[in-house]
């Protein structure tokens, strides 16, 4: 059940970036340059997204939610180097960080 919460953030999110990739450009602090911009967060934050919600949803494998949980937990840690080293990226990057780290878990609940 937590794993599939974890799944169904991660395709509400990819949604989100599907349908609304300037939005959610601004939303994580990037700007895309023109059409090809639109297009990488796009495919990003939407399709990866979604493809990988979406697998763990329809696969209900213990192998999908351990690469998902796996992808979100690992994108939690890359941001512990941010707090420290990126200027200006505390309040953000922290909120990032918890976000992450509690969809990856949920997400890794459905593993065992």
């Amino acid at each position: 059940m937590l794993a599939t919460l974890g799944a169904i953030i991660t395709v509400a999110l990819g949604l989100l970036g599907a349908v609304a990739p300037a939005a959610v450009a601004r939303l994580v602090g990037v700007q895309p340059v023109g059409g090809v911009g639109l297009s990488e967060v796009r495919a990003t934050y939407g399709g990866l997204f979604l493809g990988l919600g979406s697998a763990c949803l329809v696969l209900q494998s213990p192998v999908a939610w351990l690469v998902a949980g796996v992808a979100w937990v690992g994108a939690a840690l890359m941001r512990l180097p941010s707090l420290l080293l990126d200027k200006g990226s505390y309040p953000k990057a922290l909120g990032g960080f918890v976000l992450e780290l509690a969809v990856g878990l949920l997400l890794l609940s459905g593993a065992r």
